[in-house]
């Protein structure tokens, strides 16, 4: 191979303008990607499934009819970040694949892992993305099938607990009877709240296609006290005489348009509680680069994550709550991305 780069005048003279390796970035972003790959393949070969017992990498490469010298150095990768342990020569599934990994787990995570393939496979679309614009998904088919799915197991390892709990806590709660759970997907806020409320009753609110999975949930935990109302609550009407209307990781959560109709559907001193991605998080441009990839048909997104069009800021949309009646008790962190607010609608 013929190399026709210019000599440099002192080949022995360190540059100052960068480290050692110009490319040491890419080396860390490669680290990532060979991790991903690595976690996908163990899922896709089934080598957490036989792993539930200790076995050296010559035992599982001989059960999977894979190469041995690759199935044993997979082991030791996929140990050290913690999703094997390993003793002497032997393997095993740590606690946490023990718990979310596998086909039978107590907390599964197959659906979020699913979407996350799908984002790694806009990321690989990334230079057709460049010039023709960012991958169009059906919004019924996407919330049903993708976000509804993977939200339901994320939240159920910690989140459903923390949110439930806060909501649980304030004054008004056990006293409630009636709660939407606006734009509520899988349901599962709504089945805690009725499992520490006996009087409430519930219901959930999203696109007709979306809850058909709510009344799977439904069904799963026995919620008799749970209920679905099909329709686009930008569109059609959400009912009224509600105690506490709840709202969390929703497009309609941060649109000014929709305070009225959910001032309305309240009942006087009734509760909006409303958790959503707050402003001042962490900037990311990455992250806010991976919301640009993919859109909504119909929809329109702004270029921050988790913001659409016609939605405003944090801070602004709790400011607005007082126009249309509204009182903010608190304000509740939740983790370093979202809050919850807590509004009380007046009474006249």
């Amino acid at each position: 191979m013929c190399d026709n780069t210019p000599p440099v005048s002192d080949p022995a003279a360190v540059p100052g303008l960068f480290p050692a390796n110009p490319l040491s970035f890419l080396d860390n972003a490669l680290t990532g990607l060979r991790q991903y790959h690595a976690v996908m393949t163990a899922l896709d070969l089934g080598l957490f499934e036989i792993l539930r017992e200790p076995k050296t990498g010559t035992e599982c490469a001989f059960e999977l009819g894979c190469k041995q010298e690759i199935i044993t150095l997979l082991c030791e990768g996929l140990a050290t970040f913690g999703l094997l342990e390993k003793t002497g020569d032997k393997f095993r599934n740590s606690e946490i694949t023990q718990q979310c990994l596998i086909r039978d787990a107590p907390l599964p995570q197959q659906h979020a892992i699913a979407f996350q393939k799908k984002l790694a496979g806009f990321w690989s679309d990334l230079p057709r993305i460049a010039k023709e614009g960012p991958v169009t998904c059906d919004r019924a088919q996407m919330f049903r099938d993708v976000i509804i799915p993977s939200m339901a197991e994320n939240c159920r390892c910690g989140l459903l607990q923390q949110v439930t709990a806060s909501v649980a806590a304030i004054p008004e709660f056990p006293a409630a009877r009636q709660l939407l759970d606006l734009g509520g997907g899988h349901g599962l806020y709504s089945i805690a709240f009725c499992q520490k409320n006996p009087g409430l009753n519930a219901i959930v609110f999203d696109l007709p296609p979306v809850t058909g999975a709510t009344r799977d949930f439904i069904n799963r935990y026995h919620a008799d006290r749970v209920s679905v109302m099909p329709g686009d609550f930008f569109i059609d009407p959400i009912g009224s005489g509600y105690d506490i209307i709840f709202s969390s990781s929703n497009p309609g959560g941060k649109v000014p348009g929709l305070i009225p109709k959910i001032a309305g559907a309240l009942n006087p001193g009734g509760l909006f509680i409303n958790k959503q991605a707050i402003d001042d998080a962490p900037y990311d441009p990455w992250l806010s680069l991976e919301w640009n990839l993919w859109t909504f048909e119909g929809v329109q997104k702004q270029a921050t994550r988790y913001v659409f069009s016609n939605s405003v800021p944090f801070a602004e949309y709790n400011r607005l709550l007082a126009d249309h009646g509204f009182v903010v008790r608190e304000i509740v962190p939740i983790d370093a991305q979202s809050a919850m607010t807590i509004a009380e609608k007046v009474r006249v």
